[in-house]
């Protein structure tokens, strides 16, 4: 017994064996502006919310050759002041004194364990952000994790459930990955993984994703190819294959050109039912025969959907870095589609003349973000501009970025800037805002029984926001 406490006692005081715990504390004030008189309804929008985060971020390694990793946060949540329009279209306040109250919510943003079998082969159980793109703003062939903020691409940590087979070789590396889909959570943890519990039994079905990836370093340049199948993961398709490529590289020293892209058939979007959204007459038609305002006509479809983004970086000789990128949809939404989908939001408003239930209106479907994000992004056209400008060390101590996003087919968009002050070496305060603008009428379409033009940019429910981050690191 003594020689075993004694090989526990040596083993404790190693260093390569010492557990790391890193992590901080934040502290984020957001207050935002509703469009009260918008097409999205505002009434459990709040204007001013509270969010405190306790991060942290454990690491063990272990012998021989592996370790495992966490990356788990704790939020409480405070909100208040709501603001809507009655039924005569008048605006008053709310009263929301449970959405109010302050609510504890848990994001296990990664939990796994890395295992090196030989150099050749590694091993991975558990939770993990897995990107395999190369866009910054936005990732086609992201259809692994949560969505992350365009805004803030960094922010975003949370991934998925994985068994993950890799092989990295000296110039090549080969990738088997297989996800089950988080069907149900409470308060942030999952309750129900692949399949739905015999007591909530929603389908028969297994909802999985199997994914594969060969990587090579081939003239300096970064190429992934990779294939994808699915079974309603994260959308409608089922028993679905896609395609998907990056490409990687360095041009003249400094500039980084990128591209990346995802083929398949069809498309997971619910598009507007255009015979039910042309005026109330056809809306109560279709409310009083029970068909839908928005659904999947596009899923078995044998047409090329594919998805591409393109972009460039350049850091200049002071660490300022510039990027742009263009994202490319085929299954976006054309103009005549979005006045539809227009068409489709007004009615929310008229909803209870036609006995119609607003969720059969609402085209969008619900997503785990992981993290609360503070911008969240469903592209509904075809053409995207992002660009992006950071400028470090402002008097040492300060960063500015911005962010620019914009519908090509409106050229409606979003201007994102940002302040950060790191104060100390273990504090850093961050001053953001969010302002949309809405493209010229020419380019807009017409809200229903009204001479108001609407942008896709200018359909989100706010006029402006801005937050105030402290962030404190241990």
């Amino acid at each position: 017994m003594r020689p075993l406490l004694a090989a526990l006692a040596i083993l404790s005081t190693t260093p390569s064996l010492a557990a790391e715990v890193t992590g901080y504390v934040e502290s984020r004030t957001q207050y935002q502006r509703s469009r009260v008189t918008g097409l999205v309804p505002t009434d459990t929008q709040p204007e001013v919310q509270q969010l405190l985060e306790l991060n942290v971020q454990p690491r063990q390694e272990y012998r021989p050759g592996g370790f495992v990793t966490a990356d788990l946060s704790l939020f409480l949540q405070a909100a208040g002041r709501y603001r809507g329009l009655n039924a005569e279209g008048r605006e008053v306040s709310i009263a929301q004194q449970e959405a109010s109250a302050a609510r504890p919510l848990v994001s296990l943003n990664e939990l796994y364990i890395s295992h090196e079998v030989v150099p050749q082969l590694h091993l991975l159980a558990g939770k993990k952000r897995v990107i395999w793109g190369a866009g910054m703003a936005f990732n086609p062939t992201d259809l692994i994790n949560p969505p992350k903020d365009p805004t803030d691409p960094t922010f975003q940590r949370a991934g998925a459930y994985m068994l993950q087979v890799e092989v990295p070789l000296e110039k090549y590396a080969f990738t088997l990955l297989a996800s089950p889909a988080v069907l149900a959570q409470q308060s942030g943890l999952p309750r129900a993984v692949l399949a739905y519990p015999p007591w909530d039994r929603k389908d028969e079905e297994l909802h999985y994703l199997l994914a594969a990836r060969a990587y090579a370093l081939v003239a300096d340049a970064d190429v992934n190819l990779m294939l994808f199948h699915s079974n309603l993961y994260g959308d409608a398709f089922e028993n679905k294959t896609r395609l998907g490529f990056s490409f990687s590289r360095y041009f003249f020293t400094d500039y980084e050109f990128h591209v990346e892209g995802l083929v398949g058939f069809g498309s997971a979007r619910r598009y507007p039912v255009g015979a039910c959204l042309r005026d109330r007459a056809s809306a109560a038609g279709c409310a009083i025969r029970g068909e839908p305002f928005f659904a999947n006509t596009r899923l078995d479809e044998e047409t090329l959907r594919p998805r591409v983004l393109a972009g460039t970086r350049y850091m200049f000789g002071d660490e300022s870095l510039l990027s742009a990128e263009y994202l490319y949809q085929a299954d976006g939404l054309k103009r005549e589609e979005l006045q539809h989908y227009v068409n489709g939001l007004a009615l929310l408003r008229v909803a209870r003349e036609f006995g119609l239930d607003p969720g059969q209106v609402n085209p969008g479907g619900g997503t785990d973000t992981g993290l609360p994000l503070r911008f969240n992004f469903e592209p509904l056209g075809r053409h995207y501009a992002f660009i992006s400008y950071q400028k470090p060390k402002i008097r040492d101590d300060f960063t500015f970025n911005v962010v620019v996003m914009a519908s090509l087919q409106d050229l409606s968009g979003l201007l994102a800037p940002s302040l950060s002050w790191s104060a100390t070496e273990w504090m850093t305060l961050t001053l953001s805002g969010f302002v949309p603008w809405q493209g010229p009428e020419s380019l807009a379409v017409t809200v229903p029984e009204s001479d108001t033009k609407v942008s896709e940019f200018s359909l989100l429910p706010l006029d402006y926001r801005g937050l105030l981050q402290v962030r404190l690191f241990y």
